[in-house]
C-alpha cells in the first residue's frame, strides 16, 4: 500500500512538473519527452548516416560547392555572431574562454534566415531540398577552442556534421558518449547529441563543419506526431524566436 502511494505521488509530481513547464516555457517539453524516449528507444552515440539520414548524400556530394561559399563568408568572419550572442542559453559552453565559437545560421527551428541564405545561395538551395532538416549552420570553432561537456535536451532529432575546413596539424575531434570522432574534410557523421559530449580543436587553425539537426524518422508511426508536436512548441518559443532574430549576419559592402 505504501509503495502504491509513493508511486502515485511520483506520477502526480511528474505530471505537475510537466504542466508547469508547459505554462512557463513550452519548448522545455523537449526535456521530459527526451527522457521518456531514452527509456524506450535505445541507440548508440554515433549511428549509421546512410541508414538514418540517406539524404546526406546530396550534401556530401556537393561539399566542395559548400566549401567554396564558406570561404567567401570566412573572409568576414568577425561579422558572424558567437553562439552565445545568438542564444544566451549557450553561454556556459560557448563563452567558457576567449576563443570564439561562431555560427552562421541558415535555418533555426524551421525558420530560414533569408538574408544569410543570400550570402551562400548554393548551400541554401541544397539544404532546402531536404525537408527533414530543422536547423542548419556553419559551426566555426576558433583555434584551441574547447566546448566543455554538455548534453542536448531534445532526442527527436539527429545531429549531422559535414567536415568543410578541418586542420591537419593537431587533433580536432568530438567525444560523444565516450566515443571519439575526428572530422575530415568531405566526410560526414550522424550522432545523438543527448549523450554527454564535448569538442576539442587542439590546433592553431579554425575548424568549420556544416551542422544540421534532422528529424528522426526511425520512430514508430504512432510516436511521430508527438515528436512533431514537441518540435512545434520549440518553434513557437518566444525565447527561440528572439535568438533567431539575432542570427542575421551583416554583409560587408
Amino acid at each position: 500500500m505504501i509503495v502504491l502511494q509513493i508511486l502515485m505521488w511520483v506520477v502526480i509530481s511528474i505530471a505537475a512538473l510537466i504542466l508547469l513547464i508547459y505554462i512557463v516555457e513550452p519548448s522545455l517539453l523537449a526535456i521530459p519527452f527526451s527522457f521518456f524516449m531514452s527509456m524506450f528507444f535505445k541507440n548508440k552515440p554515433f549511428v549509421d548516416v546512410d541508414k538514418y539520414f540517406p539524404e546526406h548524400k546530396l550534401l556530401k556530394d556537393n561539399w566542395k560547392v559548400i566549401q567554396e561559399e564558406l570561404a567567401e563568408i570566412l573572409k568576414h568572419q568577425n561579422n558572424i555572431p558567437k553562439f552565445h550572442e545568438v542564444d544566451k542559453i549557450q553561454t556556459m559552453i560557448s563563452a567558457n574562454d576567449d576563443v570564439p565559437w561562431r555560427t552562421f545560421i541558415f535555418q533555426a527551428y524551421d525558420n530560414w534566415m533569408e538574408a544569410n541564405c543570400e550570402q551562400a545561395p548554393k548551400t541554401a538551395a541544397l539544404l532546402k531540398q531536404i525537408p527533414g532538416i530543422t536547423t542548419a549552420m556553419f559551426s566555426i570553432l576558433g583555434p584551441n577552442k574547447h566546448i566543455p561537456p554538455h548534453r542536448g535536451f531534445y532526442k527527436g532529432v539527429w545531429r549531422y556534421h559535414l567536415g568543410l575546413v578541418i586542420p591537419e596539424d593537431g587533433e580536432c575531434y568530438i567525444l560523444n558518449g565516450g566515443q571519439k570522432y575526428s572530422w575530415k574534410e568531405g566526410e560526414d557523421v550522424l550522432f545523438d547529441d543527448t549523450f554527454n559530449h564535448q569538442v576539442w580543436n587542439k590546433t592553431n587553425e579554425t575548424r568549420v563543419v556544416l551542422f544540421c539537426d534532422v528529424f528522426r524518422e526511425d520512430l514508430p508511426n504512432f510516436f511521430k506526431p508527438l515528436n512533431r508536436y514537441v518540435f512545434k512548441k520549440r518553434v513557437e518559443s518566444p525565447r527561440l524566436k528572439k535568438a533567431v532574430q539575432k542570427a542575421e549576419v551583416a554583409r560587408d559592402i
